[in-house]
């Protein structure tokens, strides 16, 4: 079902890129000196007519590169190693977050698999004797070192050792140090905090009485001016009879529902979304399928029997630009059809690798008795 508010949301449209059309043939490919491989090796280089006139230009130009393209293979004959000179460096990981008043400082160094599996390396590398501060344009703190219980012990059987701040609340659209000395190399990296965010819900009243509306659920957002991209959500609460007591539950709402599953549908939740780049926008408006909520609220009264919903909660997450970029490098591109095989790296430490990046999050709940 498309509703009215769907029909008329504003869209967002990747910019045309045209290509000009691809015009090859054996003649232009003679007369083109392309690049090398194999140690500067040319392969295409121009072809000079001598005697052959009787023989068609095509057959010649094709032939010609064919033995300058044999010749050109015979000199690759030099082993290829994958792994380039190794040096050991530092590598940092921090997000600093208003999720709670302590912040965390990973610490510790590279490493050299032996064979070409970087998952093969089963001991951490981490760094308990550093010294570790975070610090603002008039104060500095220092970090104390901390073990930290680790839940998947798959891979790496020891508990997580890192560096804690407590208490250290984040201030936002404050810019922030962090600074890593220690006998194995030192490192720094700088982070600005995301400002406040605005959520407004626009038709909350449709979540306590979904069956009497035709529009979607929606909600727009204001964001900090370094916020490169955020994540609204949103929660509904409800009491449940079990037994003698009553039982309060909280579930997140889906954007989209499809058929599928178990239940009859298979659900999509909020991704992280780079924001709309218009200096014009004031607001970027949300939208929660209207028909998912409906599937929703059906499965929960097929688990609970008669729900009583109570409030509903929209989160908005911000994330700064040093955390959106490692985020989408670390999993992947964005592209069903991209056929790209590399993983590159990205990191804003400075003397070392890693991330130093940061998040806020800010919420209203309304009232749904």
């Amino acid at each position: 079902m498309v509703s009215n508010a769907e029909s008329q949301r504003p869209q967002r449209y990747a910019e045309n890129v045209k290509f000009p059309p691809l015009r090859f043939s054996a003649v232009s490919a003679m007369k083109t000196t392309t690049s090398s491989i194999c140690t500067g090796t040319r392969i295409f280089q121009k072809v000079k007519h001598t005697s052959m006139m009787q023989v068609p230009l095509k057959f010649r130009s094709l032939l010609s590169m064919l033995v300058l393209a044999v010749f050109g293979a015979a000199g690759c004959r030099e082993p290829f190693e994958p792994k380039g000179t190794y040096q050991e460096r530092l590598v940092l990981y921090s997000i600093l977050s208003n999720r709670s008043d302590s912040q965390y400082v990973r610490v510790y160094t590279s490493y050299n698999p032996s064979g070409h599996n970087p998952l093969e390396n089963i001991v951490d590398t981490d760094i308990q004797n550093a010294r570790v501060t975070i610090a603002t344009d008039s104060a500095s703190f220092a970090l104390t070192s901390a073990v930290i219980p680790r839940d998947d012990r798959s891979r790496y059987p020891t508990n997580i050792g890192a560096y804690v701040a407590h208490p250290f609340p984040i201030q936002f659209g404050k810019t922030y140090t962090l600074t890593v000395t220690s006998a194995d190399g030192n490192a720094s990296a700088s982070v600005t905090t995301p400002g406040p965010g605005l959520v407004e819900a626009n038709n909350a009243y449709v979540l306590k009485n979904p069956e009497k509306y035709t529009d979607d659920i929606s909600a727009k957002v204001r964001l900090s001016s370094v916020t490169q991209g955020y994540i609204l959500r949103l929660y509904v609460e409800f009491d449940v009879k079990l037994g003698s007591g009553v039982v309060h539950v909280r579930t997140e709402v889906p954007v989209a529902a499809r058929p599928g599953g178990v239940a009859g549908f298979e659900y999509d939740y909020p991704m992280l979304v780079r924001r709309i780049t218009d200096r014009f926008l004031v607001y970027e408006i949300v939208y929660f399928s209207l028909d998912a909520y409906k599937s929703l609220l059906q499965d929960l009264k097929t688990k609970y029997g008669e729900i009583s919903l109570t409030n509903g909660t929209f989160i908005l997450t911000q994330v700064e630009s040093n955390l959106y970029k490692y985020f989408n490098i670390a999993n992947g591109f964005q592209d069903d059809f991209s056929i790209r095989t590399d993983l590159p790296d990205y990191s804003n430490v400075v003397g070392g690798f890693g991330v130093f990046g940061a998040m806020r999050d800010d919420s209203v709940a309304f009232d749904l008795r």
